[in-house]
């Protein structure tokens, strides 16, 4: 652990990042035309990682202007698409990897989505595959470069998950889920962008500055897998890798309108992680993928379980990938249409009413209201037991550098208490009385003829994403940490300015409710913005989700195309 000054280590850092940008124009297709265009770029990347730049206000019109459009050919086409190609070598791994480089060299300007490239390690492992064709084409993965969290180890590079005190932690082995997807054929290209603590719904540090929404500067692109989700959310990735112990695929998915799941703990691997707070297994951090293509989403998901995971990873559980090709016969959906703490903003509330109606008009699908249940009770155990140990873990990591504690990591351990054994052993004890009556809840839905709920479509967040370090509700997503349920969250529609007009006359439910109720001041201040809802589900049933996902997927289209779906991409409303 480092105990230099802080400025001097996020010199440090930065120095990292350019070196890696440097050795990136190495292998891609960078002409003068397109060296003057990038270099006249509006950048979210500042002087210093306290200067937060001066990005577009719409990073996804811009990045769509600058890249060319031989190397949109490829980025736009849906990963699973563009799979069959290199498997039926239409394009070889090497065109693909430059092709993706060179976006996220452009998305990385305008948003700062990106801590590390990879360039040495991608283009050696893509060469290979070219080289290898006969002998590596049936591979399920063959020829796709994906990105990652920064918190997940990979061999050479340092993890510091968000605090610079971690620089000289440099790692000497892949993490499991690497390893895995190497042998199935892909590869890591970048790194992403994690914030301090990990424990924020921004994606902030002094490591890297601030990443900004792929859609709209102003607004958030989430935490803490805030990186992944802008990637992804510009196409600039077919797939990511991030991890969730609060709402962290969640959010960051949501705010950037892509596919992001939640996946029950001990399908995946993600034990050999870093983070604060290493050790304690009460609420324990799940690992999912990040995709604009929810069949990539699903590929990834068998791919990995289908290497039996769990001849690695002792703490995962043998269960084997189920095929949603053949999907249930018959549906029973509710939908959440509040948590009663917190209402959700007129977008949000617009895209539960489109999920509800198309649902509805469906002969396999019962849609029934969903009521909430002991929501007070979620953020009263959450706030003991997310930092048992009074956040002490992560201040150490900042006390002999110096590096300030953020306004949203403030906000995440205000109020923690160092709990005795004794203490802790009761937090977990109403965690799992609380697990079982949450159930029973669930079960009471159950219809004279036996069937159960199989799932709830509920908001991810009370608004879309928001201001920068206004972020500050996490019951819409955090429950299901608690709960351990899997969630599947979609790309419904994009903020209408015409349509989701502020409410006139209201009366909050609560302070945090007040609090939401100001931030939503218009439409326009949220314009381009996505509007994901998350679908729920028991443990378990994260094949089930998908299914459902590709229902909503079916009946509401391509949300940045409103004539349907389509491989290009989204220009946006």
């Amino acid at each position: 652990m480092l105990k230099d000054n802080y400025k001097e280590l996020a010199k440090i850092a930065q120095k990292t990042y350019n070196d890696s940008l440097e050795e990136a124009f190495k292998i891609v297709n960078f002409n003068e035309e397109l060296k003057a265009e990038y270099e006249n770029l509006p950048s979210a990347i500042g002087e210093t990682t306290e200067d937060y730049g001066n990005p577009a206000k719409h990073p996804f019109e811009i990045y769509l202007q600058t890249v060319p459009s031989s190397v949109l050919a490829i980025t736009e086409r849906d990963p699973v698409n563009l799979l069959a190609d290199l498997k039926s070598k239409k394009i070889s791994c090497v065109e693909v990897l430059k092709a993706y480089m060179t976006a996220a060299i452009i998305a990385s300007k305008l948003t700062n989505c990106i801590v590390e490239f990879l360039p040495k390690e991608s283009f050696e492992f893509a060469k290979s595959l070219d080289e290898n064709y006969e002998s590596k084409k049936d591979l399920p993965l063959y020829g796709l470069p994906f990105s990652i969290k920064e918190m997940i180890p990979i061999k050479g590079r340092s993890i510091t998950h968000g605090s610079l005190c971690y620089l000289d932690r440099i790692v000497d082995y892949n993490a499991d889920i690497i390893n895995i997807l190497q042998k199935s054929g892909a590869y890591p290209f970048v790194r992403t962008t994690n914030p301090q603590s990990l424990m924020m719904l921004e994606c902030v540090s002094y490591q890297h500055g601030r990443t900004v929404n792929a859609f709209n500067s102003d607004l958030t692109s989430g935490g803490s897998s805030g990186g992944e989700g802008v990637l992804n959310g510009l196409y600039a990735s077919p797939f990511g890798l991030g991890s969730d112990i609060g709402g962290s695929i969640r959010i960051p998915a949501a705010f950037n309108g892509i596919y992001g799941l939640r996946t029950t703990l001990g399908r995946i691997p993600t034990a050999d992680y870093f983070s604060c707070n290493l050790g304690s297994t009460t609420i324990l951090s799940v690992t999912g993928p990040l995709s604009r293509s929810l069949s990539m989403v699903e590929l990834v998901m068998k791919t990995i379980i289908d290497s039996k995971p769990e001849l690695i990873d002792p703490s995962l559980t043998s269960i084997p990938w189920k095929d949603t090709a053949k999907p249930q016969k018959k549906y029973r959906i509710g939908i959440l249409k509040s948590d009663g703490i917190v209402n959700p903003t007129p977008p949000v509330s617009r895209a539960l009413e489109i999920a509800e109606t198309k649902l509805k008009d469906l002969p396999n699908i019962e849609v029934i209201e969903y009521k909430p249940f002991n929501q007070e009770k979620v953020m009263e155990i959450l706030s003991k037991i997310y930092f048992e140990d009074g956040a002490q873990d992560f201040l150490n990591t900042v006390k002999e550098t110096g590096e300030p504690i953020l306004t949203q990591t403030t906000w995440a351990i205000d109020g923690a208490k160092d709990l005795t054994m004794h203490e802790q052993w009761y937090w977990n004890l109403e965690k799992e009385k609380f697990r079982k009556d949450y159930l029973k809840h669930w079960m009471s839905y159950t219809n004279s003829d036996g069937e159960n709920l199989d799932a709830i479509i509920a908001p991810v967040y009370p608004n879309v994403a928001p201001r920068h370090e206004q972020g500050q509700y996490w019951n819409y997503s955090c429950t299901y940490n608690l709960l351990d349920y899997p969630v599947l969250v979609c790309p419904i529609t994009i903020v209408d300015e015409s349509k989701d007009l502020p409410l006139k006359n209201y009366k909050p439910l609560s302070e945090m409710d007040e609090f939401h109720y100001k931030q939503y001041d218009s439409p326009a201040s949220f314009k381009k913005a996505p509007v994901n809802l998350s679908v729920i589900g028991l443990r378990n049933t994260d094949e089930k989700l998908i299914e459902i996902g590709k229902i909503l997927e079916k009946e509401i289209g391509d949300i940045f195309n409103p004539n349907g779906k389509s491989e290009n991409c989204p220009t946006n409303n």
